[in-house]
């Protein structure tokens, strides 16, 4: 099982829309579209403005899947949680071991899937938690 953030920069409605239909789209040229698999992790990150926060997860249902008669795909999803309270990135930065260098932060969540190790899923997953008690 592997861990992922999906990066999503589109509106709010885009990621609803997403997020209800349980289908997430993985473009032809995505790095590790071929390394997702049924039962991986996600969390989604918006990126952009109004945005730079985490925003909840769920459960891949289905690898990357052709969308018929284009070049793309896309993943079915089940168990999605969306957040209340979103963490910023901004406060985990430190605490995040796939963000190099903490200066140039933003370079690391460039693209619209990035693998990221278990304890990093789980640093982001307990900052959400610790939002939800405090409100």
């Amino acid at each position: 099982m592997r861990h992922w953030i999906f990066v999503i920069r589109a509106d709010e409605s885009v990621f609803k829309k997403r997020i209800e239909q349980k289908k997430w789209p993985i473009f032809h040229a995505t790095k590790f579209r071929v390394f997702l698999e049924i039962c991986d992790n996600v969390i989604f990150y918006k990126a952009g403005e109004g945005g730079q926060k985490f925003m909840g997860t769920a459960v891949l249902k289905s690898q990357a899947t052709p969308i018929p008669d284009k070049v793309d795909y896309y993943v079915d999803m089940e168990k999605i949680d969306i957040w209340k309270n979103h963490p910023s990135i901004r406060n985990l930065i430190p605490d995040l071991g796939f963000i190099k260098n903490k200066d140039h932060w933003g370079l690391y969540v460039q693209g619209g899937v990035l693998r990221i190790e278990k304890n990093d899923y789980s640093t982001i997953l307990k900052a959400a938690k610790k939002l939800e008690r405090k409100k």
